[in-house]
């Protein structure tokens, strides 16, 4: 029987609209399912999540199959703030999901079990680390266990490009990189997203390519189904598709509004913005009108798939390789994207990238033709 120690800093869950967590519900099931260990007969889990309260009251696909094998530390925002007072010597991001507690239930799952794998989910899960290597370097039956971090973003990568218009953020940058560097040099193995990822661990953190394993995301089933026909495409219709409740895709959408598409709409009133996610704000739903629609939450996106003509990914933040551009390449759109939005994307003759919104109107308006 393979044992398996499961520790996320997010909810792997279906039902949450994100899609890292959609990723995470994926390597746990594979471990469950015995894909991910050497033993596929029999894995016998234990799962530890330490994640925002409301992706764990939405989760009722993890507990129903899970709730056996399951210990949950929902985080509200108070929480996390207390986290990283008592942690200053730990970079915030990480320090957020730190807690006593915890550390003392690892402690307890340790000393009376012997895992094969103690696996990671979201590199911030993995503040425990160093407290685990201790515990296991004390442990004689413990000299095979596998260490694994699975990355969904290089964070420093990301609070990078967010300190461009913060300094204290470029502070944080310097932590940042010295606690990623240790950690990811002290683990067994690491699974990233895309090739990209892997060339910026080798390069900003030499760390030797035989330790990462790439691992494309797998994609929603829905895409594989979409048939897109000339004669149901709406002419000069466009598709941004992602999570509205992140602040980077607020902020894409009013970005791509006010600088892309109302310069578009003095070309051509015809031209139609669909926005496609949920939980959008007041703020991003100031912005609809009878050319701009906002759906917020939809169970089966397929339509708004079948029916645009363009897709754009106009995102100014973020790091890692973007489900929502994968998701419509493989349904078939054409897709503008910032470099950002195409991080990790593998050679394409369907995406166009460039990150200046006047270069975005004469490609929208060449492929609208």
């Amino acid at each position: 029987m393979s044992k398996i120690l499961f520790i996320s800093a997010h909810v792997p869950t279906n039902l949450y609209p994100q899609a890292g967590q959609k990723i995470a519900l994926s390597n746990l099931d594979k471990y469950c399912h015995g894909y991910e260990n050497k033993n596929n007969n029999n894995t016998n889990i234990d799962i530890i999540i330490i994640a925002n309260e409301i992706e764990v009251n939405a989760a009722k696909d993890l507990f129903a199959k899970y709730k056996n094998n399951l210990l949950s530390y929902p985080l509200r925002k108070s929480d996390k703030i207390i986290n990283c007072l008592t942690n200053l010597s730990i970079p915030f991001k990480f320090s957020s999901r730190y807690q006593a507690s915890i550390v003392q239930k690892i402690q307890e799952l340790i000393k009376i079990n012997t895992y094969d794998v103690i696996h990671f989910e979201y590199s911030h899960a993995a503040v425990y680390l160093n407290i685990i290597n201790d515990l296991i370097k004390h442990k004689n039956n413990f000299n095979n266990t596998r260490t694994i971090i699975s990355i969904h973003d290089i964070v420093s990568q990301s609070f990078l490009r967010k300190s461009e218009k913060n300094l204290m953020i470029g502070i944080e940058v310097a932590r940042l990189f010295k606690f990623e560097k240790e950690l990811y040099s002290s683990v067994n193995e690491l699974w990233v997203l895309s090739n990209k990822d892997r060339n910026l661990l080798t390069s900003l953190f030499a760390i030797p390519e035989i330790k990462i394993i790439v691992k494309p995301p797998a994609l929603r089933e829905f895409v594989y189904k979409i048939k897109r026909n000339i004669e149901t495409i709406e002419n000069k219709s466009l598709l941004f598709w992602a999570a509205m409740n992140r602040p980077e895709n607020e902020q894409a959408a009013i970005n791509f509004i006010q600088k892309c598409f109302t310069d578009l709409r003095k070309i051509d009133p015809q031209y139609k913005l669909y926005i496609v996610g949920s939980n959008p704000s007041a703020k991003i739903k100031q912005f609809e009108n009878e050319n701009i629609v906002i759906t917020g939450f939809i169970e089966d996106p397929s339509h708004f798939f079948e029916k645009a003509q363009i897709g754009i990914v106009p995102l100014l933040q973020g790091a890692g390789i973007k489900l929502k551009t994968l998701e419509m390449l493989q349904a078939g759109l054409p897709v503008i994207s910032t470099s950002i939005g195409a991080e990790g994307i593998e050679s394409s003759t369907n995406i166009f990238v460039s990150d200046n919104f006047g270069d975005w109107l004469n490609i929208i308006t060449s492929l609208a033709k």
